[in-house]
């Protein structure tokens, strides 16, 4: 298997972090963490966009729009599209956001396509956004999931034929982006799912240590699998 990564996993910038991340074979796409997009972030994209075009013959790239969303960061799209496959977006922060928020992801998969993956973040608001955009596409994060009291097998089977994108970690006592263990119940029932899922699976840590022991407890799954089909 091979897995994306987040563009945080050493401190430096999107394109330190994807240059060091070259000679990792098992990683093979990036997304691009715009959590913000100030002045320092529109900078560094401008010195860094023909670099990060330069290396999508190695890395698919994705990348997550900043929340909340504006309608200013349809530069951030344009900058970015390019080198950009895909976009992961929050629901709005409140019911009372919904319309304009509604308006201005409208707008931009009228203008784009269907590059835009609502990510289950914002609990109520994530759900009022699935009734108002049936045929969005997703990204489920299994963290949020789990947090949330979902088993994310039971999940993700519900909307299998729009999910494009898997955030994998794990989460306990309220926290979450932990690294995957392999004797974990969940996990063990969603690894045939991970086997036969044909979107992006992405280990959603934010350092080397972390994203390469969520790799082996993923690894162990896969060896207990194989010896239990001999």
């Amino acid at each position: 298997m091979r897995y994306h990564v987040p563009s945080y996993l050493i401190p430096g910038t999107w394109l330190e972090n994807l240059r060091r991340l070259e000679t990792a074979e098992w990683i093979s796409g990036v997304e691009l963490l715009v959590f913000s997009y100030d002045d320092d972030a529109k900078s560094i994209l401008n010195r860094e966009r023909h670099g990060l075009a330069a290396c999508t013959p190695r890395f698919r790239l994705t990348l997550h729009l900043p929340d909340p969303l504006e309608s200013r960061h349809e530069e951030l799209l344009e900058l970015s599209l390019p080198f950009t496959s895909s976009y992961v977006l929050h629901p709005p922060g409140s019911i009372l956001e919904m319309e304009r928020w509604l308006r201005l992801v409208e707008d931009w998969r009228a203008a784009y396509g269907p590059k835009f993956h609502l990510e289950n973040t914002a609990g109520a608001t994530f759900v009022a956004v699935e009734s108002a955009l049936p045929d969005i596409e997703l990204c489920a994060d299994c963290g949020r999931l789990l947090l949330d009291g979902h088993d994310p097998l039971g999940w993700l089977d519900g909307r299998a034929s729009r999910l494009r994108q898997l955030h994998l970690h794990s989460a306990a006592a309220g926290r979450d982006h932990l690294p995957l263990r392999a004797e974990e119940p969940w996990l063990r029932r969603l690894f045939p799912y991970l086997v036969a899922f044909a979107g992006i699976l992405e280990l959603e840590l934010f350092s080397l240590e972390a994203v390469e022991r969520s790799r082996d407890a993923l690894g162990a799954l896969s060896a207990m699998a194989a010896g239990e089909l001999r």
